[in-house]
């Protein structure tokens, strides 16, 4: 277990090894009984966060995409310098194996940068 892993991974981990020290059957399965949510739920909140990881990305390359077309300078600027920022941010928070705090953080911030990016594009081109 690591920093980056978060509460729910901790606490299913921490279910997981009541099942190991259980010594009678019945406290074994009540120990698997208690482990199920938590390890669901831990297993749920990874997938989103990776696939959110996934999505910042793919927000990125799209507004790369909506620069490199704008035809402005200004838009292409920006837009560049947004998507890239973007996947760096991105792909140093899974690289280093940032804490689980920081790697939500940058999620929700790129994921707004480009959001906002295609919104004002939409708007003001």
């Amino acid at each position: 277990m690591t920093n980056d892993d978060g509460p729910l991974f901790r606490h299913a981990f921490q279910r997981a090894d009541d099942i190991d020290q259980a010594e009678q059957p019945a406290a074994r399965r009540k120990a698997w009984v208690r482990f199920l949510a938590p390890a669901t739920a831990a297993f749920a909140e990874g997938f989103l966060r990776n696939e959110l990881m996934v999505g910042a990305v793919l927000f990125s390359i799209i507004v790369i995409g909506i620069g490199a077309t704008s035809g402005d300078p200004a838009w292409t600027i920006g837009c560049i310098v947004s998507g890239v920022a973007g996947m760096v941010l991105v792909g140093l928070a899974w690289r280093r194996r940032w804490s689980f705090g920081r790697q939500w953080a940058v999620i929700a911030g790129v994921l707004m940068l480009q959001i906002a990016a295609m919104v004002t594009f939409w708007k003001f081109s």
